[in-house]
């Protein structure tokens, strides 16, 4: 199912290649070292799979002293201040084997093959829950794994606390014949919020120690479609599809979702990875949070939608959101309301989803990336030309450049104020490839700032390739800190959600973004934050190229989402930046837009 074919990029005569996964783990290996070695583990014939979240997390007074998760539970009234709906079962408590028993019983005989059980750590309540739940499934040829909920602490102690973690579950129930598993490895899924607290860099300790220690492999899922996820994991999921089903008629959320889920095993499959569609009856936690969220069930329309837009996306696994989240309305567990209404659609669609033991062949075939012609062209543009990478990186343009085998050298902030290291003569060209956080001190206050700034002076171009929404935005305390203009690119707030029945597309200067097209449709799904570059034209003698213009049907303009900016008047003098916002490798070929990118005389 796993095949190990390690890409010998032209990198490796700079950075050796790392050993094989599962072997001894070279402690100095760098980050550009992890990725080549990531992006050489690929998937292929994995069988197909329905999973379920299902959360372990419930308790009653009788067994606990008191109600867990459940609050103000009124029987008679079939109300629970908690939860959006009221269960068939009433209030139970994950802990009853009858309960586990039921709804292991319940889940296998309508198609789903395992749970995702939510886990927040070593003795948890959940965690013992997990074991009971592990155990009975063991007995009934059901497959169970953990939702990796949490990743607490900071610095040295996160990654020491998440590598023993980790171990915890591999050693504890990685063997048990119910751990769900791939080839004989067990799979562990990775909840959005511990990705949002282990930066990439800090992954690759964490991967490569667990894996030595543990001493042999395993899969990690991660939360978020991103190219750079699934360069570096073993597949990627979402686990709440909510924020773009909201709101949307059957017929729009059937387009939608059928490019949202395109794209998303697109992404995977590009990478030879796990791919995973996610499916919901809908969503509602507005009974525990405020204002909250809310995508109608449509009667049962959007459960199905999704799972025939799915099925045509051709995963490898479908997850459902979920079995028995009853805080955020999304359960398909019988209710009080709905009855086993959703259990039994599912039932009938993980029997389409299944007829086929794997997804087609044919979409299992790579993406063909950039071709070797284009790959030469860079080469040859960028010979005895390095381009260095700020730290923290995640977003696609660093793993592109590996692929094409430029040369490229992380930066750690130690490095980025050492002048002797980072200046313009050294690396002509830089890359900030981050979320929105830097680190703005190492020595002294504001040291990374000044080092930046005298690079840009220098004479040196920064390219601004961000994976969230706003670069230079918070600094490493969480601060505030808006460093964008300071470093000469005029970035503006623009909106979370674009203006309604407004028709936006990007107007792009295909003659110096060769081969892109000349338009392309703002995007209807995923992150919309608009973050615009808009450049007030009132600097004689500077030089600003708008390069994808956005626009709206009467041609009102709303700033650009691609723009080159060279400060010969302006602060910082000498100055060249590039500006792509998060979303541009979405919308346009990846591979298209970034060898145009990069193609830019400078």
């Amino acid at each position: 199912m796993k095949k190990a074919i390690f890409v010998y990029l032209m990198i490796t005569s700079i950075f050796p290649c790392s050993a094989d996964v599962g072997k001894d783990v070279d402690k100095s290996m760098t980050m550009l070292d992890f990725v080549e070695s990531r992006q050489a583990i690929q998937y292929e014939k994995v069988p197909r799979k329905v999973l379920a979240f299902y959360y372990t997390w419930y308790g009653r007074p009788e067994n606990h002293g008191h109600w867990i998760h459940w609050d103000n539970v009124k029987p008679e009234e079939h109300y629970i201040a908690s939860a959006t709906h009221y269960p068939a079962k009433g209030a139970y408590d994950s802990y009853d084997p009858e309960i586990i028993d039921y709804h292991i019983n319940l889940a296998k005989s309508n198609g789903i093959d395992g749970f995702i059980c939510t886990w927040w750590g070593q003795n948890t309540y959940d965690d013992k829950a997990f074991r009971k739940v592990l155990d009975i499934a063991g007995k009934k040829g059901f497959e169970i794994t953990v939702y990796w909920e949490n990743a607490p602490e900071k610095g040295k102690k996160k990654i020491d606390r998440a590598v023993n973690d980790l171990l915890y579950v591999l050693n504890n129930y990685g063997s048990h014949p119910a751990f769900m598993k791939v080839d004989g490895k067990p799979v562990i899924f990775v909840f959005g919020r511990v990705m949002g607290q282990v930066s990439v860099n800090e992954w690759s300790q964490i991967i490569t120690n667990a894996q030595e220690k543990y001493g042999k492999d395993f899969i990690l899922i991660a939360d978020g479609y991103q190219n750079g996820y699934a360069s570096i994991f073993d597949g990627i999921h979402i686990y709440n599809i909510c924020g773009w089903v909201q709101g949307k008629s059957p017929d729009n959320l059937k387009k939608l979702s059928q490019e949202f889920f395109d794209n998303a095993v697109r992404m995977a499959r590009k990478q030879e990875k796990i791919s995973c569609i996610t499916v919901i009856p809908g969503y509602d936690d507005t009974k525990v949070r405020k204002p909250g969220v809310k995508a109608d069930r449509m009667d049962g329309q959007t459960y199905k939608i999704l799972w025939e837009s799915a099925i045509s996306a051709d995963s490898d696994w479908v997850l459902i959101t979920s079995f028995n989240e009853w805080h955020e309305g999304s359960e398909i567990e019988p209710s009080w309301e709905d009855g086993d209404k959703y259990i039994k659609i599912t039932g009938e669609y993980t029997k389409q989803f299944k007829k086929t033991p794997y997804s087609n062949p044919q979409t299992k075939k790579k993406a063909s990336g950039i071709s070797k012609e284009k790959a030469d062209e860079l080469r040859k543009l960028y010979k005895d030309k390095a381009i260095a990478v700020l730290p923290d990186f995640v977003g696609d343009s660093v793993f592109w450049l590996l692929s094409v085998g430029l040369d490229v050298k992380e930066l750690s902030w130690q490095e980025v104020v050492n002048s002797n290291i980072f200046n313009a003569k050294n690396f002509p060209i830089t890359v900030y490839a981050g979320h929105e956080n830097y680190t703005q001190t190492v020595k002294k206050k504001g040291d990374v700032d000044k080092a930046i700034l005298k690079y840009l002076e220098d004479g040196g171009t920064l390219m601004v390739l961000s994976a969230e929404s706003f670069p230079f935005f918070y600094n490493e305390k969480g601060k505030m800190v808006f460093s964008t203009l300071k470093f000469g690119l005029p970035i503006q707030v623009g909106w979370e959600n674009p203006p309604a029945d407004v028709k936006l597309s990007f107007q792009i200067d295909n003659k110096k973004l060769k081969g892109l097209p000349e338009s392309v449709e703002f995007p209807k799904t995923g992150d919309l934050r608009w973050r615009p570059c808009v450049w007030k034209e009132n600097n004689n003698g500077d030089i600003y190229y708008p390069l994808a213009r956005l626009k709206d049907n009467t041609g009102r303009s709303y700033g650009d989402g691609i723009a080159y900016i060279e400060h010969k008047v302006s602060s910082p003098k000498n100055a060249k930046i590039i500006y792509s916002w998060m979303r541009m490798t979405d919308i346009l070929d990846m591979d298209d837009l970034l060898f145009a990118i990069f193609s830019l005389p400078y």
